[in-house]
């Protein structure tokens, strides 16, 4: 009974957290380096999962500061580019701020740590894989099983 209402907590709090983002102006955003992203996204030499994906969910946020809308349009980029056109595998968009409802299915699979938030999905709707933060084509292509 304490581990759900910890966990209850903790799910609330990486979403206030990722919801609030860092209200950094662009005058103040520094650029984030390599090794911050590294943290929070998969590491460029992690192994594909085996699972085919079906689906990808990309989480963002409609009301970003400047520096998420940064990173948030480098990762759009950085699918788009790695799923080539026509796009391989189908996408669909959602914003934390403004679609929690909607993304909160997969959040409750693998929480939130940063934005963009990838979320790659097998067949049956289970998230195989979640890549969050700077993220790279190269990166997504490990996930997608290249």
């Amino acid at each position: 009974m304490k581990t759900n209402h910890l966990l209850t907590l903790l799910s609330a709090s990486s979403l206030l957290l990722v919801a609030a983002g860092c209200n950094r102006t662009s005058r103040a955003a520094a650029p984030q380096t390599t090794a911050s992203a590294t943290s929070v996204s998969q590491p460029a030499a992690a192994k594909p999962t085996g699972t085919k994906v079906t689906k990808i969910v990309f989480v963002g946020k409609e009301h970003p500061c400047d520096c998420t809308r940064k990173a948030l349009d480098a990762g759009w980029s950085a699918l788009q580019k790695a799923l080539g056109t026509p796009a391989r595998v189908a996408v669909e968009r959602l914003q934390v701020d403004t679609q929690g409802d909607k993304v909160e299915p997969y959040r409750q699979q693998k929480p939130i740590m940063a934005l963009p938030a990838i979320y790659f999905l097998d067949g049956k709707g289970v998230v195989a894989e979640l890549l969050q933060g700077e993220v790279t084509a190269e990166q997504i292509g490990q996930a997608l099983g290249k």
